[in-house]
């Protein structure tokens, strides 16, 4: 014969009251908890596991309080709240909200089974309690998962604003070299300003819809800093379709590569500073990427290496002040030094690349004999590391920006 409703209430009223007992609900919490910890190692972190376990706690204590009742109204707890806008603060996807949820009613309803369900006597009167009591544990927690959802999301929005608020304005001190903690600096950016970083910048086309902009804001940077030789680079946004962007390696970066830059995304504009050391170099390759936008821009071209544009930057002055010190830095090396001896390489050095070499030219206009500008010369090479043939017309403009502008 079919069990009768009463029995099964009876079995419900009887079943809660038993399960009230905080020996009962700890066994249950530490048995799903553990689980969840097992497939979710973050949960380890002793404040999560105690956030997490009075969330599990509130849950079934809630549950118990509803469970005879066919038709309830849903109200986590405040520990369950808690526990979601925990997640948000410290930065996990919903996924993870939504995994604690799903393994833990697998767990929870495998626990009950086991040491309640199966051991109903009655075959009927089991069936009849499987088919009432996981309908009823399955509506409270999804309708409680729903209701978490929207906490959720609002405290990561609020989170995340917070958080890109504060990563702006301390980039934006860092660019404006003002006074700041590297070490505070490191942990508001998440990202590590004592090595070297180089800067570039991404922009997608005015004709992209709407719907893609986003995305091909968060893919393009983190491809192009793979392909730097960094890990997630660091993102800020400066537009509506355009974000600025680091990538940190340990030493110097690769440079992008032409097959990268042909893959990039059609509309997808980037532009690469060159790498740089420190909080100053985090500086001098973001005006450089800059920089080598404006020739993108002006170009049309899918990606712009400062380095291949420098010179031109340079002479249009788009490089600024810091551009070329760069330059005179990276060039010239020990040739740059302030001292009168150095001084006087570096004037028979620009005078002898202007007039191509000639020593008995130069020596001429300095009054010297031939030999004597082809000693200095050489004493100009030792410095520089290298033939004055090499690079030479960067050596050579580095000489005429230090000869107009001195060495400070």
């Amino acid at each position: 014969m079919p069990t009768d409703a009463a029995a099964v209430t009876r079995w419900l009223a009887q079943y809660v009251l038993s399960s009230e007992s905080r020996e009962t609900l700890d066994r249950l919490v530490k048995v799903v908890d553990d689980e969840i910890v097992e497939a979710l190692p973050e949960f380890t972190d002793p404040t999560l596991r105690r956030e997490l376990d009075a969330s599990t706690r509130s849950h079934w204590k809630g549950f118990l309080s509803v469970a005879t009742r066919d038709a309830v109204e849903v109200r986590p707890a405040p520990e369950a709240y808690d526990l979601a806008r925990t997640l948000a603060r410290r930065g996990f996807e919903l996924p993870v909200l939504l995994a604690v949820y799903r393994i833990g009613q697998r767990s929870a309803w495998q626990y009950i089974t086991e040491t309640h369900i199966a051991v109903i006597p009655d075959p009927e009167l089991r069936a009849a309690v499987l088919m009432k009591l996981w309908p009823r544990l399955s509506n409270w927690l999804d309708n409680a998962v729903e209701t978490l959802i929207i906490t959720f999301a609002s405290e990561r929005d609020q989170w995340q604003r917070g958080a890109r608020a504060r990563r702006t304005e301390t980039v934006r001190a860092l660019l404006a070299n003002q006074a700041i903690d590297i070490d505070d600096a490191t942990t508001a950016l998440s990202y590590p300003l004592r090595l070297h970083h180089t800067a570039f910048t991404v922009r997608v086309d005015e004709d992209v819809a709407d719907t893609d902009i986003q995305r091909l804001l968060d893919a393009t940077p983190i491809a192009v800093s793979s392909a730097l030789g960094g890990e997630r680079p660091l993102t800020i946004s400066s537009g509506a379709r355009t974000v600025w962007c680091w990538s940190a390696t340990s030493g110097a970066s690769k440079p992008l590569p032409d097959n990268v830059i042909a893959a990039l995304p059609e509309f997808v504009h980037v532009s690469v500073g060159t790498c740089h050391p420190g909080v100053d170099g985090f500086r001098r390759s973001h005006a450089e990427a800059l920089a080598a936008q404006v020739v993108a821009h002006r170009r049309g071209a899918p990606a712009v290496r400062y380095a291949d544009v420098e010179l031109a930057c340079l002479a249009a002055g788009i490089a600024g002040e810091e551009g070329m010190t760069t330059l005179v830095r990276r060039e010239l090396g020990a040739l740059g030094a302030a001292d009168e001896s150095t001084a006087r390489l570096r004037d028979t050095l620009r005078l002898y690349l202007a007039h191509a070499s000639d020593a008995r030219a130069v020596g001429e206009i300095l009054n010297l004999h031939p030999n004597t500008v082809r000693y200095r010369v050489r004493q100009a090479e030792q410095l520089l590391g290298h033939s004055v043939d090499h690079r030479r017309v960067y050596v050579e403009l580095a000489l005429h920006v230090v000869s107009a502008f001195g060495t400070g």
